[in-house]
């Protein structure tokens, strides 16, 4: 299937669904037990989702060239992400070997990154190559003193990796193949990222705050004066690539194509947009101008964090950058702040109260039960491995490691 083939598809199911007032649906309702959002659920979560698991970091423009680099933090984890001399991405954590101080903020390009403390220097792959007064650190190995490695792959304009040491990670065994495929059909790898990004700190637990991206059941409800004035709300597509999925939805001028033979429709992508959720924090939207990239991180059990990041599509007229540049801060911060963000925090303690014992996802609501049936198949994979390793399991950095997303 090429893009454009891909695209028709999705409005095409877009479309049937609105003309019969339907949606994808799952098979049942779910319902869960609260005790998913306290804090013993979270320590564990901590490990077995967030440390043991490869996930995104960024996608590939944020390192556009050799000698570039970026700093982010994830889970308490900063990371120095670079691209060496011959192109190849590492992730290190950005802190020196000596004494632990952070060696970069934020992005750019450099050769060498040198400790404001003491002027230990690394290079790009986060080599030791020079320290103050080596008489002092007699019997030391520099080789031995690199910046610590982390695992990270890149391909299909992702950059993954996992935030505790680990085996190598195969991003066509993350992905799986059919959305690898699909993911290379949107060619983004080249798209660059606009301005600083967005971190905004949310009181809820992670996945209160996650679920809010996967449905838009609630478009007509709670963004009634914003998206709803020009999204449908209610209707949605669902696919399932192992633990990741695709969500579509659909603009109001979708029904412009309705009445169109196929033959003459024309940048279909612009009636509406679609959204991956690659396991088990990202969200990536995409618009034929533009992609937000939303990553949800769990600050406590109770608080999380989520960074968005716009990357552009190279080669917009101005008119098409303008509007790009204009959309993505309204999203961000109008309706996803506003209003997403806001409603998640006022579930927070009515979760969190012990009055109520479950929380429901309809069948109407099948992407955000995909994701949380995906949780619990590695929460429970990774406690049948410490039972099965004793009581010793769990301890060391590896502990628990869980399949890959797509299984």
């Amino acid at each position: 299937m090429d893009r454009e083939a891909l695209e028709h598809s999705l409005a095409r199911r877009l479309l049937d669904h609105i003309e019969h007032r339907t949606t994808d649906m799952a098979d049942d309702v779910l319902e869960l037990p609260t005790d998913i959002y306290s804090a013993a659920h979270h320590d564990e979560e901590m490990q077995a989702l967030f440390y043991d698991q490869p996930m995104v970091l960024c996608l590939s423009g944020a390192l556009p060239e050799p000698g570039t680099y970026r700093t982010i933090e994830i889970c308490g984890t900063p990371l120095l992400l670079t691209r060496d001399d011959d192109g190849r991405v590492h992730a290190m954590v950005n802190a020196c070997r000596h004494r632990g101080v952070r060696l970069a903020d934020g992005a750019g390009e450099a050769i060498r990154f040198t400790c404001p403390f003491h002027a230990w220097t690394y290079d790009l792959c986060g080599g030791l190559v020079r320290y103050p007064f080596p008489a002092g650190f007699e019997g030391m190995d520099r080789n031995d003193k690199g910046l610590i490695q982390l695992e990270v792959t890149e391909g299909y304009g992702l950059v993954v990796g996992r935030l505790r040491p680990g085996p190598p990670i195969d991003i066509d065994e993350y992905l799986g193949p059919e959305l690898a495929g699909e993911l290379s059909l949107l060619d983004f790898a080249s798209w660059l990222p606009y301005g600083e990004p967005h971190v905004h700190r949310v009181a809820a637990n992670w996945k209160v705050t996650l679920d809010t991206f996967r449905e838009n059941y609630h478009f007509n409800y709670l963004h009634k004066k914003t998206l709803s004035t020009y999204a449908v709300g209610g209707v949605l597509t669902f696919d399932a690539f192992g633990r990741h999925l695709r969500n579509a939805s659909a603009l109001r001028s979708i029904v412009e194509l309705k009445d169109r033979p196929e033959s003459e429709w024309r940048d279909v992508a612009q009636h509406f947009s679609y959204q991956y959720a690659l396991f088990p924090n990202t969200s990536l939207t995409f618009d034929t101008r533009h992609i937000e990239l939303w990553q949800i991180v769990p600050v406590d059990a109770a608080t999380s964090e989520v960074v968005h990041t716009a990357y552009l599509r190279p080669g917009l007229s101005d008119e098409e950058r303008s509007k790009a540049v204009d959309m993505a801060p309204w999203i961000c911060e109008t309706v996803v702040d506003g209003e997403d963000f806001w409603v998640a925090a006022r579930s927070e303690p009515g979760v969190r109260l012990g009055m109520l014992d479950t929380v429901m996802f309809g069948r109407n609501e099948p992407a955000p039960q995909h994701l949380h049936h995906g949780f619990t198949e590695v929460l429970e994979a990774a406690r049948a491995t410490r039972a099965a390793e004793g009581p010793q399991a769990g301890q060391g950095p590896q502990a628990g490691q869980a399949a890959q997303g797509a299984r």
